[in-house]
C-alpha cells in the first residue's frame, strides 16, 4: 500500500471502518461538524475523501481538490456530488454495491433500515401516533378524539420499486394491504414476483390510499408528484417519503395537505435540507417529521461505513470497486 495517503472523513462512520482504514497505514481525518461548511479550505491535501448525504461537493469545491483522487460514498444516494465535474478531474466516485444484481438487500446497505422506517411511518400516519404520543406527554386523555386507520385492505402505492419498495412490498404483505407499484424500469412479471401489481403513475395516485415514494433524485423524477398527480388522488390519502423530497412539489404537498385532499404526510427527507428547512411545512398538524434517519440504524451504520472503507482500500490497491461515476 502506498504509504501517506491521507483520507478527510467528513461524515461520522463506524469506528470499525476508521480502525480498518488506519490498519491500512492510510492517514484517517474525521471533520468536526463545526468545520463542514469550510470543506472547500482544507480539502486540498487529501487523496480520498468518505462521506454521507449531508456532505456536498460540488464543482467549486472539488476544483480545489488538487490531490482528490477518490470519493467513496457511505450511502445509497449520491445526488449531492456532482459527479460529472468529478469525472472530469479524473475522480473516481464508489457508492455501495446497489446496483450490484448479486447483492443481497436483506444483508447489505441500509436497505433494509430504510424499507422499515418507511413501514414505521406508513403505520403511524395511519394511526396518528404522533398525536396520540404527545397528547400523553402533555397530561391529555384525549382516547375519543384519536381514531386511526387499518392497514389491512387499503391499497398502498410504492412509487419506483427497487430494492427499498421490494422489502417494503415484503414486511406490508402481513398486514394484507392490496400493493401497487409504478416504476418504468420494472416489467410486471418481476413485480408480480413480489406479489404486486404494476400500474401507471395516474393511476397508482387514483388508487392509492397510501403512496410511498422510493425513487432516487434524477432529472426525470424531479416533482414527479406535481400539481396534475395531487389533482387525481384519493381524497385523505396518506403519503411518505423516505426517499427524495425533490421527487414531491412542496407547494403542491403544502396546497393538498392545507385543503384535506392529503390527509397526513410522513417526511424523512426535506428540501435544501439540513441548513434550509422548511419548519412552516414541518410543523403543520398533519405532518410527521423525521430528520432524514431513514437508514440510520447501528447495524446499517456499520455496514455501509465498512462497504465504504473497502472501496478507498481496494482503489489505492488498483482494484476499483462500485464505481458510480462510469
Amino acid at each position: 500500500m502506498k504509504k501517506n495517503i491521507k483520507i478527510l472523513i467528513t461524515d461520522p462512520i463506524h469506528p470499525d471502518a476508521v480502525a480498518q482504514l488506519t490498519e491500512e497505514g492510510f492517514e484517517v481525518v474525521e471533520l468536526p461538524e463545526e468545520k463542514k461548511e469550510q470543506l472547500s479550505e482544507c480539502i486540498e491535501p487529501y487523496h480520498a475523501i468518505i462521506c454521507r448525504t449531508s456532505t456536498v461537493l460540488d464543482e467549486p469545491t472539488l476544483a480545489r481538490a488538487k490531490n482528490l483522487s477518490c470519493i467513496a460514498i457511505a450511502s445509497t444516494g449520491w445526488d449531492r456530488i456532482d459527479t460529472e465535474a468529478a469525472t472530469k478531474r479524473d475522480i473516481t466516485v464508489c457508492g455501495l454495491p446497489s446496483h450490484n444484481k448479486d447483492i443481497d438487500p436483506e444483508r447489505d446497505g441500509n436497505f433494509v433500515s430504510t424499507s422499515e422506517h418507511a413501514v414505521l411511518l406508513i403505520l403511524a400516519a395511519l394511526g396518528d401516533f404522533y398525536h396520540a404520543y404527545q397528547s400523553m406527554k402533555e397530561g391529555r386523555w384525549e382516547k375519543k378524539f384519536l381514531v386511526g386507520h387499518e392497514l389491512a385492505g387499503k391499497t398502498v402505492g410504492l412509487l419506483g420499486f427497487g430494492r427499498i419498495a421490494g422489502l417494503v412490498a415484503r414486511r406490508l404483505s402481513g398486514f394484507r394491504p392490496r400493493i401497487i407499484a409504478h416504476d418504468k424500469f420494472v416489467s410486471a412479471e418481476q413485480a408480480k414476483e413480489s406479489g404486486v401489481e404494476l400500474v401507471s403513475l395516474d393511476e397508482l395516485c387514483r388508487q392509492s390510499d397510501i403512496i410511498s415514494i422510493h425513487l432516487p433524485k434524477t432529472p426525470e423524477t424531479i416533482s414527479m408528484l406535481g400539481a396534475k398527480e395531487f389533482s387525481l388522488m384519493r381524497e385523505g390519502v396518506f403519503i411518505v417519503n423516505t426517499a427524495r423530497a425533490a421527487i414531491m412539489d412542496e407547494a403542491a404537498l403544502i396546497e393538498n395537505l392545507k385543503n384535506g385532499k392529503v390527509c397526513r404526510a410522513a417526511l424523512d427527507v426535506f428540501h435544501d435540507e439540513p441548513t434550509g428547512l422548511n419548519w412552516g411545512l414541518i410543523r403543520m398538524p398533519n405532518v410527521i417529521a423525521t430528520p432524514h434517519i431513514g437508514g440510520s440504524t447501528h447495524e446499517a451504520w456499520q455496514r455501509i461505513s465498512l462497504s465504504a472503507a473497502n472501496n478507498v482500500i481496494s482503489f489505492f490497491r488498483g482494484e476499483v470497486k462500485n464505481k458510480i461515476n462510469l
